[in-house]
């Protein structure tokens, strides 16, 4: 991608009443190119004031949660930790595990299609392996054990998260 084509987009995008950033303070940290285009995305990243990243880090990550009525068995994912559990009991999950359900739960009842999931967890975007995605949600629903049902399947579509209901 030569540099004329990033000056052309940052003009269209002013042109539009949008703010570019400025590329002269980013670091390319990747080109990837997109197929049968002869188009590449360039992803740049920006360097952060050390105090602003120190606050960053003091702050933990937040948890997906949702408040468990008296006696109820919550399931809850701590993404800092990369740990999820079920009534404070810890569940072992395999990094696929964990990254499946991380990313259903991030959009609770959102439907994913099988393609989907393999670029977003397997970061493979082919139409190969979505049998791949079935085995993975086999073994993750009977790793939940109660809380199997919370992934559910839509018939021809894909799976989605769905949230236990609140009482």
């Amino acid at each position: 991608m030569s540099h004329q084509n990033v000056i052309d987009f940052v003009e269209r995008r002013r042109e539009q009443g949008h703010e570019p950033p400025d590329l002269g303070q980013g670091s390319v940290l990747g080109v990837l190119p997109v197929p049968e285009t002869g188009a590449a995305l360039m992803i740049v990243g920006y360097l952060v004031p050390a105090a602003v990243a120190a606050d960053a880090q003091e702050q933990p990550a937040p948890a997906l949660q949702r408040r468990a009525a008296p006696g109820e068995e919550d399931l809850v994912l701590d993404r800092a930790a990369r740990v999820a559990r079920a009534g404070g009991e810890e569940i072992e999950l395999t990094f696929r595990e964990f990254e499946l359900l991380d990313y259903l739960s991030s959009a609770p009842g959102r439907v994913y299609n099988r393609r989907q999931l393999m670029a977003a967890v397997w970061d493979r975007y082919d139409d190969e392996g979505g049998r791949t995605v079935d085995v993975h949600i086999l073994r993750l629903r009977r790793k939940l054990g109660r809380h199997a049902g919370r992934i559910v399947t839509v018939r021809n579509v894909g799976y989605k998260y769905q949230p236990a209901r609140r009482r």
